[in-house]
């Protein structure tokens, strides 16, 4: 026994696996916390205008029901946030970042106070946990009390009971709020044990978003009209991007109060082609990005095999070929030099 040559190889293996593991480590979080492609400036919008075509008689607000800024896992500031839904034709937009609502102040002064006539801003805030995302909508006027209310309504661990889903529900009703399911179809694939459209009726909720960036969720929206649910779209902003579906209100003023009433009264409908809208805007490339370039990429793969029913199976195929390819390296490196070497001692011979 060549323990000498045993040491070695326990070593490798050692690094092997601290290499691994560590790459895994920092790619996963540097792909949802790491640096954004594009670095953004306030004035990127400047030349930039689109505005869909629809029923300007019937309809007077384009509101996006869903959105994110640096305050959880988005890439623009809010006065970003609502430079970039003006020039994308909205309105109106409800602020919703994940499990927070320490945006809110910020983007509701920049709002009131520069843009008063040109977007309202209704905030909110998405409740993620790995059973399902809902958005909460809040009123004009809730104060900062209710919001924590809200938050400390969120289940310590990352997968709630349906009990504390309810409880939730019913908080927010309690404050005049409104709570909308996030992305039922994507959830499917992500989220675990995500409860039906049957379980989120029979618990109150008042809208489902039927249109999440560019995925149209046909059975959602026909469950919406026959149940008496509220229809709402999402852009789901994290970075600047094109959008496809704008949900479309008609109000008497145009005012926080007016919309927020409007949708409590699930007087929507939207604006859906499935085509991008136009997007001619160039972003500058940001420096960080290229540097972690190859590690947010590796990041992404682990992300799309969790994101997937086969999870398991694509992760042990993974670790299959990464240590597969170790234990050939090592057969390679043990039995080489021995042929090497019975080459050798045969010329050597003749």
């Amino acid at each position: 026994m060549n323990w000498k040559y045993l040491k070695k190889l326990a070593l490798r293996f050692v690094i092997l696996n601290i290499v691994l593991w560590g790459l895994i480590g920092i790619s996963v979080p540097l792909l949802f916390s790491g640096p954004h492609k594009y670095s953004y400036t306030d004035s990127d919008w400047d030349d930039f205008s689109f505005k869909p075509n629809y029923n300007e008689s019937r309809w007077n607000v384009l509101l996006d029901g869903h959105s994110h800024t640096k305050y959880s896992d988005g890439h623009l500031t809010p006065r970003q946030n609502i430079l970039w839904h003006v020039s994308l034709g909205f309105n109106a937009m409800v602020l919703t970042d994940h499990n927070t609502f320490d945006g809110i102040n910020e983007i509701r002064q920049i709002a009131r106070e520069e843009y008063n006539d040109t977007i309202k801003v209704l905030v909110g805030m998405e409740w993620t946990t790995d059973k399902c995302h809902l958005n909460v909508i809040v009123p004009p006027d809730t104060t900062e009390e209710d919001w924590e209310t809200l938050l400390t309504s969120k289940s310590s661990t990352y997968t709630p009971s349906d009990a504390e889903i309810q409880n939730l529900i019913s908080l927010t009703h309690s404050i005049g709020g409104l709570v909308v399911v996030n992305h039922y179809l994507w959830s499917q694939s992500f989220c675990r044990d995500q409860p039906s459209r049957q379980q989120f009726y029979d618990w109150g909720v008042d809208y489902i978003e039927v249109i999440n960036e560019n995925e149209f969720d046909n059975e959602s929206y026909y469950f919406c009209l026959d149940n008496n649910v509220g229809i709402i779209t999402g852009s789901d902003m994290h970075h600047a991007e094109p959008v496809y579906a704008w949900t479309t209100l008609n109000v008497s003023e145009f005012s926080e109060q007016a919309i927020f009433d409007e949708l409590k009264a699930k007087r929507t409908d939207f604006i859906f082609t499935g085509i991008a809208s136009p997007y001619d805007v160039d972003h500058k490339i940001n420096p960080t990005y290229i540097i972690g370039f190859p590690l947010i990429k590796f990041g992404e793969m682990f992300k799309e095999m969790y994101s997937s029913e086969a999870y398991g199976a694509q992760l042990t195929v993974f670790l299959v070929y990464v240590y597969g390819a170790f234990i050939v390296v090592e057969v390679l490196r043990f039995f080489v030099p021995k042929i090497k070497k019975k080459i050798k001692d045969r010329k050597k011979v003749e």
